[in-house]
């Protein structure tokens, strides 16, 4: 149901044990640094129905300060997260679990004002309620993957202008949510 080795595009039908599995997991992780952690969300195309999605579940982590993001490391890695550090966003610190030929979460951690926290938050919002225009994301990553199936970076690269397009809707639907 999930799983992806790294560097690979898969996509699969949305399956709503995805949210039973996000669920599962952010019990988990709430369990194991609390006492750090301020929010967590379900993030990503597989928090959106009836898309496609890579099948790793996306889980945003927000903390009380980034000063602690080395508190959480070994609690982490102690059910089953491997630190990768902030693969080139500042101030936000990507977790991954399941081995390099199968990963099966994501889980990003960041300060709940980083602009990387919202961006997730309102496109995910958005495009749950607009889903006509989830079902044009959806078909733009078919044909992505049609093109750029066994290049992962030009497949992600390729969706940018889609995703800014829709933040930027988001941004003026809730204008209380600034980034």
């Amino acid at each position: 149901m999930i799983g992806l080795k790294r560097g690979k595009v898969q996509l699969k039908q949305y399956n709503p044990k995805w949210e039973e599995l996000f669920k599962y997991e952010s019990r988990l992780i709430s369990s194991a640094i609390s006492n750090l952690l301020v929010d967590i969300q379900h993030i990503g195309s597989t928090a959106i129905p009836n898309i496609v999605a890579k099948p790793i579940i996306d889980i945003a982590g927000a903390i009380n300060s980034l000063e602690n993001i080395d508190k959480i490391i070994v609690p982490l890695y102690g059910i089953g997260y491997t630190y990768r550090g902030e693969q080139g966003i500042p101030g936000r610190h990507l977790f991954v679990k399941g081995g390099e030929g199968y990963r099966t979460h994501h889980f990003h951690i960041m300060q709940k004002d980083h602009y990387e926290w919202k961006k997730h938050i309102l496109f995910r919002e958005y495009m749950r309620e607009h889903p006509q225009e989830a079902k044009q994301y959806s078909e733009l990553k078919q044909k992505l993957f049609i093109k750029y199936g066994n290049d992962r970076e030009k497949y992600t690269d390729s969706k940018s202008d889609f995703i800014e397009n829709i933040i930027e809707k988001a941004k003026q639907k809730y204008q209380s949510y600034s980034l």
